[in-house]
């Protein structure tokens, strides 16, 4: 992996650390929707995971139009699953911020953050948990992953940012001047291929997390201060 030193690692939340232990909103709104599945997606969190708690009703009623829905089609009754980190998460966390800073970027939106403090969850490691609500911005948007650049006090290209989607993950990284790291246990398809080869040495590829852990110590030399803070 070529370009910057980096000085900053930036982790994904969900299907990279764990999983909601039961039904999203999101999930919810795209079963509802009669858009595609990955435009309904695509829509829930570009705007249902940059809501602000003060929005109040305007909130809901912005996403249900641009999914395809009538206002009273938003399920109030939501209960927020709570959030499993999986086996071996934590101390992933804790052998990266032994070699570089770490903070998580996260596109989730503050319904179903309300169950979950991912800060306490992973403490003493993070210098802070960064969801999408919070900084007005979700991957791939690139100014996510700039706005916590900037937070840091980093340019972007001294960000690794790492995650298992495509199209999030990578794509909010790359588009950002950031470094990424991908985690797919799967081959790249040939419209991945495509993408890796349009920026040499900005992407590398890893089959889980535990090597994306082993990658990191293996290629960047510590830069950590003696003291951690931790912040939510």
């Amino acid at each position: 992996m070529s370009g910057a030193r980096v000085r900053l690692v930036s982790l994904d939340v969900g299907y990279t650390l764990g999983e909601p232990s039961g039904t999203t909103l999101t999930q919810r709104l795209v079963e509802l929707s009669p858009l595609p599945a990955r435009e309904a997606k695509r829509i829930a969190q570009q705007i249902l995971h940059t809501l602000d708690p003060s929005a109040g009703t305007r909130g809901p009623q912005t996403v249900c139009t641009a999914l395809g829905l009538t206002p009273s089609a938003f399920p109030h009754d939501h209960r927020p699953p709570a959030f499993a980190l999986w086996p071996g998460a934590v101390d992933a966390v804790a052998r990266i911020a032994r070699v570089v800073p770490v903070v998580t970027v996260s596109n989730v939106s503050h319904w179903d953050e309300r169950e979950t403090d991912v800060a306490a969850l992973l403490a003493p490691h993070l210098r802070a948990h960064h969801p999408s609500w919070r900084i007005g911005f979700a991957k791939p948007d690139p100014r996510a992953v700039k706005t916590v650049a900037r937070l840091h006090d980093r340019d972007p290209a001294e960000m690794l940012h790492v995650g298992d989607s495509l199209d999030y993950d990578v794509r909010g990284a790359l588009a950002a001047g950031a470094q990424a790291l991908w985690i797919t246990p799967r081959p790249p398809s040939a419209e991945a291929l495509r993408l890796l080869a349009e920026h040499p040495g900005r992407v590398t590829v890893v089959p889980d997390l535990a090597r994306a852990v082993r990658h990191i110590e293996q290629t960047f030399p510590s830069s950590i201060p003696s003291t951690r803070s931790t912040t939510s």
